[in-house]
């Protein structure tokens, strides 16, 4: 299992890389620092900061985020911009891909392009590029040591290959930029906070021979995060502030700090279980390197997965392999329920009652749980919160009497013995904001009384 979603992983990054990746971008006095808004390739909680999630082993998630700078580039002599007086605009787009690997491990790629910029005549020596195109290549991964969908802390790895010719702000002969991360989260009902801290080491090369900017050293990078969950209307409205400041010292030149900070405003709303919108905007809180007085941004995430593998081996078997059914705590009670049990394993396409994954083998197993006689199955249907509480309702309703004629008609299980019952959204197990907390919960639950 975990070998061909690794292999499935690699092929569908690999194509990514390939197809995404036009010409190289020239350098007049612009590097690849010139892009301070980098959106995760999770697509996971919020835009640009980092949650201690990672993506469930075989999911995939595909971004596409454009965004729109206003004097965001350094000048060197007569800076004329101003909050409200434009002297240069860089509208860019990052292409993204992730995957998850295994349990609390996930890898992604981001490829992030100019694609127009307009810089005014007249305003003196400036920061531009030569041409369009590709300016860097990242590859990121991250790994959870600690806590669950609810929050915890994780550390990410990332390496940023230059893609510009003759880029001062790297120099002649640079190596890659790492980016070593650790981030923290949590969630309070509908609020989600989120922290990144790391050290950016960059490999800088020589000046380059009548450049005005010298290679930039190494930073120390910080973001923080916010988010509120509205279920109703399937939005997340987002906060973030990102930036960071020298390690090392260098000559800073222009109109412009080795120091910058950013705030970021937007919402994302999820159009489908799959496909979320991204738009908001930002302004820079202090005018460092790429910090533009003005950025809108829109995007896309669109998510899928995960990936199984074809062949069913407990099928071939009576006896399950492996567990499907998980245990969960009940309090103790006079209704003489002795058991509740949840399973992840039976999923169902959205919008359907549908069963999707290995769900005979969970209620194989089920109805060998209940051989050692018991008095009453309650089957509970569970949605995620896309769309009316009523159609949910109903919706969930459908679903557990999807499984109730399964167990009757496959499983024999005696159909006075069983009832079934919809919840809808009323009683979610993981994050409604993303694609694979929106799959978890739309489950099946057992209470089984003996």
């Amino acid at each position: 299992m975990k070998t061909q979603i690794q292999r499935s992983a690699i092929a569908v990054l690999a194509s990514f890389a390939i197809f995404s990746v036009p010409n190289q971008t020239n350098a007049n006095v612009v590097g690849s620092s010139a892009q301070n808004f980098n959106p995760t390739t999770s697509g996971l909680d919020f835009v640009t900061v980092q949650s201690s999630e990672t993506l469930k082993p075989g999911i995939f998630n595909v971004g596409l985020f454009l965004n729109y700078a206003v004097n965001s580039l350094p000048y060197y002599e007569n800076a004329a911009g101003s909050r409200t007086n434009f002297t240069d605009r860089l509208t860019s787009v990052d292409v993204n891909a992730g995957v998850g690997l295994m349990r609390n491990w996930d890898f992604g790629i981001s490829i992030p392009q100019v694609l127009s910029q307009q810089v005014d005549d007249g305003t003196g020596t400036r920061g531009e590029f030569a041409t369009n195109g590709v300016t860097e290549v990242r590859l990121n991964t991250k790994y959870r040591f600690f806590g669950d969908d609810a929050g915890g802390a994780a550390v990410l790895l990332s390496t940023g290959f230059n893609m510009i010719q003759d880029n001062p702000f790297t120099g002649r002969g640079a190596g890659p930029t790492t980016n070593l991360e650790f981030a923290v989260d949590t969630t309070l009902r509908r609020f989600a906070l989120g922290a990144n801290v790391g050290y950016r080491l960059r490999s800088k090369g020589e000046k380059i021979a009548g450049s005005i900017a010298d290679p930039l050293g190494s930073q120390w990078i910080a973001s923080a995060a916010a988010s509120y969950h509205f279920p109703g209307l399937s939005t997340k409205l987002i906060t973030e502030v990102f930036g960071g400041f020298p390690a090392e010292s260098s000559n800073a030149y222009g109109d412009r700090s080795l120091t910058s900070f950013e705030w970021l405003l937007g919402i994302k709303h999820d159009i489908t279980t799959q496909l979320a919108v991204h738009t908001g905007g930002g302004t820079e809180l202090i005018q460092g390197n790429a910090s533009p007085d003005w950025r809108l941004y829109a995007g896309l995430n669109y998510s899928f997965g995960p990936i199984e593998n074809d062949s069913h081996p407990a099928k071939q078997s009576p006896t399950p392999q492996v567990s499907y059914l998980e245990t969960v705590p009940t309090a103790s009670s006079s209704t003489g329920v002795a058991e509740r049990l949840r399973t992840r394993s039976i999923l169902f396409e959205f919008d359907s009652d549908k069963m999707i994954g290995r769900y005979d083998d969970v209620l194989r197993e089920l109805a060998g749980t209940l051989r050692s006689g018991f008095k009453k199955l309650t089957i509970e249907g569970h949605t995620d919160s896309v769309g009316p509480d009523v159609y949910n309702l109903d919706l969930s309703k459908k679903r557990a009497l999807a499984i109730r004629r399964r167990l009757i008609d496959v499983f024999g299980i005696s159909a006075d013995k069983v009832r079934a019952e919809g919840l809808g959204e009323a009683q979610p197990i993981a994050d409604n904001g993303n694609y694979q907390g929106r799959q978890a919960n739309r489950r099946v639950e057992f209470e089984i009384e003996r």
